[in-house]
């Protein structure tokens, strides 16, 4: 009997169809329809059929003697597979591909409103590139076993099982994998896909968005979809021929850092940065989903707050989004903080203003906004652990998330790179905070005087236990501004028009 009677005959040849040929396609996806998980659970099934199978009294001695020395290496094999498909089925699960989808959004969107169709391209990407790499680990694994099999010389002992090993259980998951593959050429015509690359074992794929397709497994069979690719083609071709609009300045480097700095030494700084962490945003920005209660009030009596706190705890009362929720308090809090700043700089123009604000930058404008909050009693989620515990915090990484998209819309968007790099202009900050400093400093310089340990801290330069005082003579808010323009050791600083009388600097 011939050594190679079995080997792998695919009944379609899924490489000969083009992926624009709509009718080939939609007859050969067929399968599909129903969903993409719906056709591989047929991968699990055959891998736990063939273990268990090779595992059975049907597979005599004489017969297992043929691939004895390879058993570990298949029954892992099939394990992975196994294994394969229960992450592709927690992964393509409807929340967890338009959690991801909303959570990448702004990677393949920058700076644009969230719409529903480029949702659904953003989710329809992420699933091809979730398919491709299922599909790239399962191929492997089946031909592995394959190469094992067909190695094996046919006789009459062996001839019905490995008929039932290859034939009924290993080439037709082959044939499923080129038909998955056939699949996904077919999501990547409508994606445009331009390039992917592997990364850790994962397929990333750069694809291109028209809003003339409507996204989704709909759209894999229909009929005029060479039409559309071939309209939206000449779309995008006469949107690039048109003259280039000036693009809006942007700071956010990517979804989890803002980077403001300028091209002088005095904007270079890391004040100019904000990093955010991006599994504690994750983290903080679930808590708040399942928070009881989010505090949004601006000077509210406090008792009323607590009652309103229990009310909503016993009812279990829930609002459909409590991030955007608190993201439209957070804003409006974020422009509280810098009109509070802004206030006292009469000697500044609007446009000025703007730019006296990008200098301060964003970490201490996020020092200041917190400070505001635990003064304020405001800010702060409720939520419950075991046992109907309360717990009450600030979600430090979700405010730097956000004010990182604020500051970017309302501070950096309205200045200009001359404005940002001017030197004068830093300098004119500069002075104004001296003279803040001036006007209040023999008022702290005499409360130091008379306290033999704060007099103490000064000629040590013990600047933590001199910033209450400070902070008590010329408010948070001043001293903060202090801080950030002039140093920790503004304190120091020496008013050449006052007289000689604070002898505490000698």
């Amino acid at each position: 009997m011939p050594a190679n009677e079995y080997k792998y005959r695919p009944d379609v040849n899924y490489v000969l169809i083009a992926e624009g040929n709509s009718d080939k396609v939609i007859k050969h996806l067929d399968v599909f329809k129903k969903g993409y998980l719906f056709p591989l659970e047929s991968h699990i099934l055959n891998a736990d059929g063939l273990r268990k199978y090779l595992n059975s009294a049907a597979v005599t001695p004489d017969i297992r003697a043929d691939f004895r020395f390879q058993v570990k290496e298949i029954e892992n094999s099939l394990l992975n597979i196994v294994r394969f498909y229960s992450s592709i089925e927690s992964s393509l699960q409807e929340k967890s591909i338009d959690d991801l989808a909303h959570k990448d959004y702004y990677t393949y969107f920058n700076n644009q409103p969230i719409e529903n169709n480029k949702i659904e391209f953003v989710k329809m990407l992420k699933i091809y590139e979730i398919l491709k790499t299922f599909n790239n680990n399962i191929i492997n694994e089946w031909n592995f076993c394959k190469g094992i099999f067909e190695a094996i010389k046919i006789n009459s002992l062996n001839k019905l099982f490995l008929e039932q090993v290859l034939v009924f259980k290993i080439y037709p998951r082959i044939e499923l994998c080129e038909q998955t593959d056939f699949l996904l050429r077919r999501m990547a015509y409508i994606l445009k896909i331009k390039s992917e690359e592997i990364k850790n074992d994962k397929v990333t794929a750069e694809g291109e968005y028209t809003s003339l397709i409507k996204y989704g497994i709909s759209s894999l069979y229909r009929t005029d979809l060479t039409e559309l690719i071939d309209e939206s083609h000449l779309k995008i071709k006469k949107e690039t021929e048109k003259p280039k609009v000036e693009e809006k300045e942007t700071c956010i480097v990517d979804p989890f850092l803002l980077d403001s700095r300028g091209e002088m030494s005095f904007n270079t700084s890391y004040l100019y940065i904000l990093n955010i962490d991006k599994e504690r945003y994750e983290l903080e920005e679930e808590k708040i989903k399942k928070t009881v209660y989010i505090e949004t009030h601006l000077g509210a009596e406090e008792t009323a707050l607590r009652k309103d706190l229990i009310r909503n705890f016993i009812s279990h009362k829930k609002k459909q989004n409590k991030p955007m929720e608190y993201i439209n308090f957070l804003n409006k809090f974020f422009e509280f903080t810098k009109n509070s700043m802004l206030i006292h700089l009469h000697e500044f123009s609007e446009k000025e203003k703007l730019t006296y604000m990008y200098h301060f930058g964003p970490i201490y404008f996020l020092k200041l906004t917190m400070f505001f909050m635990r003064e304020g009693k405001t800010g702060f989620i409720h939520r419950t652990l075991k046992k109907q515990k309360m717990v009450r915090e600030l979600p430090f990484e979700f405010l730097k998330y956000n004010l990182k998209t604020w500051w970017d819309d309302e501070i950096y968007s309205h200045t200009k790179s001359s404005e940002r790099n001017s030197v004068d202009f830093f300098n004119k900050i500069t002075n104004l905070s001296k003279k803040m400093w001036f006007e209040d400093q023999v008022k702290v310089i005499s409360k130091i005087k008379n306290d033999p340990v704060l007099l103490r801290a000064f000629h040590t330069r013990d600047h933590k236990l001199l910033k209450p005082i400070i902070e008590t003579q010329i408010s948070y808010l001043f001293y903060i501004i202090l801080l950030r323009f002039l140093g920790q050791d503004f304190i120091y600083l020496k008013n050449s028009s006052q007289s000689e009388r604070n002898v505490i600097y000698s």
